[in-house]
């Protein structure tokens, strides 16, 4: 709820500033800068959850990634466990695909901040 009260605000901030720069030229640099914050403060959330889903909470997806693959194919736990280590390789391949979902809204906020911050020292 935080986030879309903060995200909500910004962007009524930055759309008065665009809409304000015809009165006075330096509403311009305001949305810009409304606009870096904005990107900045998604990016440091999504990073946040990023760490958070695939670093620390890796055990609990495991334990799950393992419970699936008993119950959809012919292995057995003990059969896993004599090779724990060729799973955890598996496991971590098929997170690949996740944390690239994950990883483009990322770059994209941060393409946001980093783009904005540059048009605030250019223009």
């Amino acid at each position: 709820m935080r986030n879309f009260i903060v995200s909500i605000v910004l962007a009524a901030l930055i759309i008065i500033s665009g809409l304000l720069n015809k009165t006075w030229a330096g509403f311009y640099y305001f949305a810009l800068v409304f606009a870096c914050l904005l990107g900045l403060y998604w990016a440091v959330i999504l990073i946040i959850r990023y760490i958070e889903d695939f670093h620390k909470n890796t055990e609990e997806k495991y334990n799950l990634y393992i419970a699936k693959l008993v119950n959809r194919t012919t292995l057995t736990l003990e059969q896993i466990n004599m090779s724990p280590k060729l799973y955890k390789k598996k496991f971590r391949r098929s997170l690949w695909k996740e944390k690239c979902k994950a990883l483009l809204p990322i770059s994209f906020a941060l393409g946001v901040f980093i783009v904005c911050l540059v048009f605030i020292f250019i223009r």
